[in-house]
């Protein structure tokens, strides 16, 4: 069955890679975010984060696949190792979702716990021998699972809820709120420079290293991003709604569940920046020291994480088109 998926991702791969692509950038604050947001700052702040958040894989594609220079900067060791370290905070941001997100159901932050220590050890051990195809193959199921899971629970937190007693939040047009909505949204837009496995993606669609077909890499980019947008528009809706223990517990599977596709993601890029050896140690190494984050919450992580990497991504980003510059300068005198 697994070879027979495999033959199926290598004819063609376009759809995989959109699939993983989503499933990779999703992690639990997607949906644990949008609903605060929207409950608590008003609908269209949290719509113009959901805009941002949904457009930031396409930017990606769109950029990465046009601005070479940019590519040949992350292949650099420097660069490679920068974002290396930021994954570790994407690691631990969706290991603290999966922690608390369990809080609220019967079984707990002690078994969300369990959970995530399962989790992650399975992945680095699971990645370590396998790599890129299972990655994108596991990320590409469970995205599937999510888009399905998603659907039933809104479908059944609203019948639950009742068409009439939904608690539609307000609009939030008062600028304060807004300005958390376009702050939070811009600082959402570098990050997948800072993915190695989205740089990873290029390098194995150029490489086609075991005759992968050779694809529009940036068409999947798209289809990533375009995914995720409309798995965003079931969170606005899941916001006007209650939960019963059953449906929490339903959602608290579904948010863990996207949280594990984008851990095996950090998990995997800590291998492909350090190599197994050195890889394997700060995976483990991230693991063991997670419980020290957890105090900081999901939102208390990312924000300290996206603070720093929008200007990491802008100063990689000015680099990469001062480079372009001077070649193309000296072509011209060349050509002179």
């Amino acid at each position: 069955m697994i070879e027979k998926i495999t033959q199926k991702f290598k004819s063609d791969p376009t759809l995989y890679y959109g699939l993983s692509i989503a499933a990779s950038w999703a992690g639990v604050g997607s949906m644990m975010n949008s609903i605060t947001l929207t409950q608590t700052y008003g609908l269209v702040p949290s719509m113009i984060w959901g805009f941002g958040n949904s457009i930031a894989c396409i930017v990606f594609g769109l950029v990465a696949c046009r601005l070479t220079t940019l590519r040949e900067l992350m292949r650099s060791r420097m660069m490679m190792y920068l974002i290396g370290f930021m994954s570790i905070f994407q690691l631990w941001i969706n290991m603290n979702g999966i922690h608390d997100i369990f809080g609220d159901t019967v079984i707990g932050t002690t078994g969300g716990t369990v959970i995530v220590y399962t989790v992650c050890i399975g992945f680095i051990f699971l990645l370590l021998k396998f790599g890129m195809i299972r990655n994108v193959l596991t990320d590409s199921g469970s995205w599937y699972m999510v888009l399905g899971l998603v659907a039933a629970l809104t479908v059944a937190a609203v019948v639950s809820t009742g068409g009439r007693n939904l608690s539609v939040p307000a609009l939030g047009l008062e600028w304060p709120n807004l300005r958390v909505g376009i702050w939070k949204g811009i600082l959402l837009v570098p990050g997948p420079f800072t993915f190695p496995y989205f740089f990873k993606i290029l390098d194995y669609n150029d490489r086609n290293e075991d005759q992968t077909k050779h694809i529009n890499v940036q068409k999947s980019f798209t289809i990533g991003g375009l995914m995720f947008g409309a798995y965003m528009l079931f969170t606005y809706v899941l916001a006007m709604t209650s939960f019963s223990p059953v449906l929490n517990f339903i959602k608290a599977v579904l948010v863990s569940l996207i949280g594990i596709s984008t851990i095996s993601t950090f998990i995997y890029s800590e291998y492909i920046v350090f190599g197994q050896k050195l890889g394997f140690a700060i995976n483990a190494a991230a693991v063991i020291f997670w419980p020290f984050l957890i105090s900081l919450g999901v939102m208390g992580v990312w924000t300290l994480m996206a603070s720093i990497r929008i200007y990491l991504v802008i100063a990689i980003l000015f680099m990469a088109l001062v480079l372009k510059a001077a070649r193309r300068s000296a072509e011209r005198q060349v050509g002179a």
